[in-house]
Order: structure tokens, then C-alpha cells, then sequence
């Protein structure tokens, strides 16, 4: 299959982490997919731990999924570590089923255009467990056509990535977690994750909103972002606040 060759090859030339991201975006956005997901929530060695994730997700809605803590009922996380091949999420989750939370996560998911997509669970032969989401472009009808069509090579590429890019992804992660931020940092981001403003988390911590600025702007210059938003998400992502 020429298509996973030139993507092998140019993920193989890609240096850094985020070149690897790069190729995997393009590969798949040619393939018809406009958003990814890609998270590692079991490592042998490593205990229980905060999922390792990526996304081309919009990061608004990074930081409502985390702040809602939508992850711990989501069907599609619950679902994925109980199967073994791809799965189209049409196939999981019934409209009928859903409890009144879940109804919540997709109506949200649904006006962003996420609403159709597919699942590859990886199974590491030690208990390790990831799982690569793919959700296509283009209408309702073009959505499906373009799962059927590149679910096999889908399958392919996503295993592919995750066994180049899964360790330096997790190594990245661990060194994130060695600077880290305060621990009134932490706390900080952590209430503005959960929805507050500046003032708010003042208020609830009883020092001036100019304090929290303050931190809030370190924060982010450790973090290398220049939006409160980017800051949050990037932050969750990282496994340094637990929203």
C-alpha cells in the first residue's frame, strides 16, 4: 500500500514530536478526517495515571470535555478497552441509551460537528492500552462513505503511529512533569479549568484578582502559550491539573 509506505517514510524523517503530529495530520486529513485523538491510558510500569493525550480538537472544547470531567462517562473511553478492532462510534452509542449526561457530551460534541467517527483501541501485550478517534469530514453521507472506505488503512497508520511516536510522546510528558508548576499555580488553573474567572478564584482563594494574574502569567511562560485557554488545556493535557 503505497499510502502507508509515504506515510512510514515521512513520520521515520520527522525529527521532533511535533513534526510526527504534523505527518500524522496530514496523512489523515488526506484520507478525509478533519479532527484526531490520540490517548495512552495504560502503561506497564507506570501505575494509575492521568491519560497521555493529543488532539487537533478545538481547544475550547478540550477544556469543556476535561472541566466536565466528560471522560470518566464517556461511552466511546468506556467502550474502546473492550474491544480489539476498529469500531464506528454509530455502532456503540444509541441515542435511547445514553444517560442524561452523556445526552449533554453529544449534543455539545454535535454542534461543534463531532458527531461521527471511529474508534481503534491498542492492546499492548503487557495490559498497556491506547486508542487513536478519527472523525471525518464532509456530510453525514460522505462521513460514512469515507470510514468504510479507510477503516483497513486507518487501522494501519494509527497502529504504526503509535508504535513510533507512543514512547516520545510519554517521555515528553514525564519531562513536563519534572518543571512542573507551583503548587498555587496548580491550584489556580485548576478552578479556571472548572469554569471560574480570575475574580472568582480571587474570591474563593481570598487574594487579589491581581495576584492571580499574576501566577496566571507565569504559568504561561513556562508553559510556552499566550492564551489563558491554550494554558488550561495545555496544562490538562500534560497531566500537571486534574480538573
Amino acid at each position: 500500500m503505497r499510502e502507508l509506505e509515504d506515510f512510514m517514510d515521512r513520520l521515520k524523517g520527522a525529527d521532533s514530536l511535533d513534526e510526527q503530529r504534523r505527518v500524522f495530520e496530514r496523512t489523515i486529513k488526506d484520507q478525509g478526517f478533519k479532527f484526531y485523538t490520540y490517548n495512552i491510558t495504560k502503561v506497564a510500569g507506570l501505575g494509575d495515571h492521568t491519560p497521555v493525550f493529543t488532539t487537533s480538537y478545538p481547544e475550547e472544547w478540550v477544556q469543556r470535555y476535561l472541566s466536565e470531567n466528560y471522560y470518566t462517562i464517556d461511552p466511546l473511553v468506556l467502550e474502546g478497552p473492550r474491544r480489539r478492532l476498529p469500531f464506528l462510534w454509530s455502532d456503540v452509542a444509541q441515542p435511547t441509551e445514553l444517560t442524561r449526561k452523556q445526552g449533554q457530551l453529544y449534543s455539545e460534541a454535535a454542534d461543534l460537528g463531532i458527531l461521527n467517527g471511529m474508534t481503534i483501541p491498542i492492546h499492548g501485550r503487557d495490559g498497556e492500552y491506547a486508542a487513536i478517534n478519527l472523525i471525518p469530514d464532509g456530510t453525514l453521507k460522505e462521513q460514512q462513505e469515507t470510514m468504510v472506505a479507510q477503516r483497513h488503512a486507518a487501522h494501519l497508520i494509527a497502529l504504526y503511529y503509535h508504535a513510533h511516536s507512543g514512547v516520545s510522546l510519554l517521555e515528553q510528558r514525564l519531562e513536563k512533569l519534572t518543571t512542573s508548576l507551583t503548587p498555587r499555580e496548580t491550584e489556580i488553573l485548576t478552578w479556571i479549568a472548572r469554569g471560574k474567572s480570575s475574580w472568582e478564584v480571587s474570591q474563593i482563594l481570598s487574594v487579589s484578582e491581581r495576584t492571580i494574574l499574576f501566577h496566571i502569567d507565569n504559568a504561561k511562560r513556562k508553559m510556552g502559550v499566550s492564551s489563558r485557554t491554550h494554558l488550561v488545556v495545555r496544562a490538562a493535557m500534560e497531566g500537571l491539573i486534574q480538573p
